[in-house]
């Protein structure tokens, strides 16, 4: 089989060339996001020591999810997806040049980089919607599984390169690098952007009524079991099962006594894995949501996380934070398809941005809880408390929905899914 037919048949999504454009793009952009993720997750630990004050830094930047991801779907549903992602990610290519110049400066203090997270934040809660419903229109829907998958696969190759190149550079470099080269990482995204032919232009029409329409997408999700109880996975994930931006560097310097380049390598592990789970959704996508391997994936989740409270072994903890990445994209990206394949064309705006809300707040609430249980029990502690509880969770959840998800559940509008 030559490459164009593999490309046919496994990612057929790289046959748009709009969506080509938008990919290759996010290939650079990402390893300079992770950079920069990496690079202020251990800044602000080695300025303040606290994990409270680096949980804080996270509620901070996702804490404008809830405060602008719903009035920007209403927006998203009427204008061009295509100018709205030029602006924003030159936006975001700012963000990383000022914090560059901040570090440089010899002026970064706590107080000054938690301003720069909540501008981040307010950019993001825009981004999210916007790029995740943009994705149809570069790829159809036929071929939103690959494509979506696709995504995750760069994002979590971006999670395996971006850390591990982020811990050599702030060792070496020091943190100013890392974020001025997510700057420069945004111009090839820029770029191809410019040139994507598809405005995405959206369908509601009439007069912008935001309270209503926001009501009326909220209306939409809580009468489909197949959104909401997608939406509810994403949020026992994010609160409860994983909160890596704190966790990962507690577990480097508490229990490992590591230092940057430690905490990079821990991270591209758990990105190694991540890829893995993303480049098999990828080449499975042909045959659907499979609602089985969803739930499986959760569940293993948890039963990992628990047992990485057990560990003092770094090669042991590597090997577990790879399996955790691979079952966490696996159903990070399982959620994302299946709230997009059943939403209408009128509202993926709207429900794109509940579920960008959804993601966002359940990260915030996690990071301050997980900040929290470190700094009270230790992460060791925290790490088992978080497996046993999300355990507990998940379980209900498929105890509750399994049946009339099982029933409902739809590959688009007509296919039905591989159980």
């Amino acid at each position: 089989m030559n490459t164009k037919l593999i490309i046919q048949r496994y990612f057929p999504a790289l046959t748009h060339k709009d969506y080509r454009r938008f990919w290759c793009g996010q290939c650079i952009s990402l390893i300079g996001s992770w950079m920069q993720t990496v690079g202020q997750s251990w800044l602000v630990y080695k300025l303040t020591n606290s994990s409270f004050l680096l949980g804080l830094i996270g509620m901070l930047q996702f804490l404008p999810m809830a405060l602008f991801s719903l009035p920007a779907g209403a927006f998203i549903d009427r204008y061009s997806k295509k100018k709205m992602l030029f602006v924003i990610q030159f936006l975001l290519m700012t963000n990383a040049f000022v914090l560059s110049i901040l570090v440089w400066s010899g002026r970064a203090a706590y107080w000054n980089i938690a301003i720069v997270a909540f501008i981040l934040g307010i950019l993001n809660s825009i981004d999210m919607p916007v790029r995740q419903s943009f994705v149809v229109d570069l790829a159809s829907k036929e071929h939103l599984i690959n494509a979506i998958s696709l995504n995750s696969t760069i994002f979590n190759a971006a999670r395996i390169i971006g850390p591990a190149v982020a811990g050599i550079v702030f060792g070496t470099l020091g943190a100013a690098a890392c974020f001025f080269i997510n700057g420069l990482t945004f111009i090839p995204v820029l770029i191809g952007i410019w040139f994507i032919q598809v405005e995405g232009k959206g369908t509601s029409k009439g007069k912008i009524n935001i309270k209503n329409e926001i009501s009326e997408g909220l209306k939409y999700i809580f009468k489909n079991p197949i959104i909401y109880t997608a939406m509810l996975m994403v949020v026992c994930i994010n609160m409860i099962i994983i909160n890596s931006n704190v966790t990962i560097p507690v577990l480097t310097s508490t229990v490992l006594n590591g230092d940057s380049k430690t905490y990079g390598y821990l991270m591209t592990f758990m990105g190694i894995g991540a890829f893995l789970g993303a480049f098999t959704l990828a080449a499975t996508s042909y045959k659907g949501i499979r609602i089985k391997r969803h739930f499986a994936a959760v569940i293993t989740l948890s039963l990992i996380i628990f047992v990485i409270g057990f560990q003092t072994n770094y090669y042991m903890i590597c090997g577990l934070l790879l399996l955790s990445g691979y079952c966490l994209t696996t159903s990070l990206s399982s959620s994302n398809s299946t709230v997009q394949l059943n939403s209408p064309d009128h509202m993926r705006g709207r429900i794109m941005s509940v579920y960008a809300l959804t993601n966002g707040v359940s990260i915030t609430v996690g990071n301050i809880y997980a900040g929290t249980i470190c700094e009270k029990l230790g992460v060791s502690q925290a790490y088992k408390l978080n497996g046993i509880l999300g355990l507990i969770i998940i379980l209900i959840l498929i105890a509750v929905n399994f049946k009339p998800i099982s029933k409902r559940l739809a590959y688009g509008e007509t296919k039905t899914v591989d159980m």
